[in-house]
């Protein structure tokens, strides 16, 4: 189906790195992206510009509790210091600049 989003409920993406995680949400994602053995290709916009570290950390740490069984919060620590290491990025990640980031 055209426009279609990928699953998060039980994506690895989800349950995986939060450091990944965050990275898609404050600078975005563009390009193929396989999820639950089907692959999608679609464009997520960053949410940096618009969200405080705090407001990240809450929606991820729902997302993940939500469908990735993750009970440990992501904090916005975390976020603070994906952000202060990523100050000059301005492009979406590709799923294969993801896969090499810690």
């Amino acid at each position: 189906m055209r426009g279609e989003a990928p699953p998060l409920e039980a994506s690895s993406w989800v349950s995986g790195s939060e450091n990944r995680l965050i990275r898609i949400v404050l600078h975005g994602l563009h390009g193929t992206i396989e999820v639950a053995g089907k692959t999608y290709n679609q464009e997520m916009p960053g949410f940096g510009p618009i969200l405080t570290d705090v407001e990240i950390a809450s929606l991820l740490s729902h997302v993940r509790q939500r469908f990735g069984g993750q009970s440990v919060p992501v904090s916005p620590e975390a976020v603070r210091w994906i952000r202060a290491a990523t100050p000059n990025r301005t492009n979406y990640w590709t799923v294969d600049e993801l896969l090499k980031e810690p």
